[in-house]
């Protein structure tokens, strides 16, 4: 399977990577994709968050306060859109510029709900759905905000310092403390953090396995804690620039922002399967973002404007 993997994506990089930094919103695959479902398409609006919506692609676009569903319709939302979670009553958008999390109808593109955080000057950033609630990372006020579908807030629950990221897993929902270096655990309505040493400015974050893989972003590593004791079980070095993190059946994928690079990791080994780069663009200011849409893993790089889609093994 590593073979096979690094067959499909080493072609796709060579199709997807180019020396045009052009701005503009040239939306169509690259003449020289090899095929259809190998993509590198360039968006303008520094593409970061991502989500699978009914099956296709929706992107966020900070830059131009915009998400940008598959056909390249662009639903407005606010200043500085950062992250998106699909929910069966709508799609959820962060966006910090506003202190906002507003809600899109995907039948209409049109938004039908909007939640202001309070106190004035939240920040909205990090978004995962749970089944039942959507948890909303505050960034400005280290807290993590679970809302209840319809966008009433049903609790409030501190974080460490800094808080980016967070997602839902099956033993409750876990968020990074970038500032802090730390993991922040909720469960039954109890909140808990973990100190993280080694890592320094952790983001991505993914429960697999009965593990919890943390992206650390600044000393480009990938650490992995067991779920019930805490501790940690596997580190990962020398993934440059680790950032976002997606778990998909037995792998987690973490993505560099170097390149941008895949790293597929088993799950059960903590051994890295494959690394993959599928650009050349230096490391980001902003983030990337990753999401396995369907059969595909698809990643955006906000510097170099593109969406990158690679086929999974």
């Amino acid at each position: 399977m590593r073979a096979a993997f690094a067959l499909v994506v080493t072609l796709f990089a060579v199709a997807g990577c180019g020396d045009d930094d052009s701005t503009g919103g040239n939306d169509e695959p690259s003449s020289e994709s090899p095929a259809s479902d190998q993509a590198a398409v360039e968006v303008d609006g520094g593409p970061v968050g991502i989500a699978d919506v009914g099956g296709e692609t929706w992107t966020v676009l900070p830059d131009k306060g915009e998400v940008r569903t598959a056909d390249d319709t662009r639903i407005p939302v606010g200043e500085a859109p950062l992250r998106i979670a699909a929910t069966p009553d709508g799609v959820w958008v962060s966006v910090i510029g506003d202190g906002t999390v507003v809600r899109i109808d995907p039948a209409t593109g049109e938004i039908d709900q909007t939640v202001t955080l309070e106190p004035a000057r939240s920040e909205p950033e990090g978004l995962a759905w749970d089944g039942a609630h959507l948890w909303v990372v505050d960034q400005a006020n280290a807290r993590v905000v679970q809302l209840a579908p319809d966008g009433a807030e049903v609790s409030s629950t501190d974080v460490g310092e800094g808080p980016r990221l967070t997602a839902a897993g099956p033993s409750g929902i876990w968020v990074t403390n970038y500032v802090e270096g730390s993991l922040s655990h909720i469960a039954d309505a109890q909140g808990s953090t973990i100190s993280l040493p080694g890592c320094t400015g952790p983001q991505g974050v993914a429960e697999l396995a009965g593990k919890v893989w943390v992206a650390c972003t600044v000393t480009s590593s990938v650490v992995a804690l067991d779920v019930e004791s805490r501790e940690v079980v596997s580190t990962i070095e020398e993934v440059p620039d680790a950032d976002a993190v997606v778990a998909h059946e037995d792998t987690v994928y973490v993505v560099g922002q170097s390149g941008p690079t895949v790293y597929a990791i088993d799950a059960a080994t903590g051994e890295i399967r494959d690394e993959v780069a599928l650009g050349d663009a230096p490391r980001t200011q902003e983030n990337v973002g990753a999401a396995v849409v369907g059969d595909e893993l698809v990643v955006t790089h906000p510097d170099a404007r593109t969406i990158y889609t690679v086929p999974l093994p």
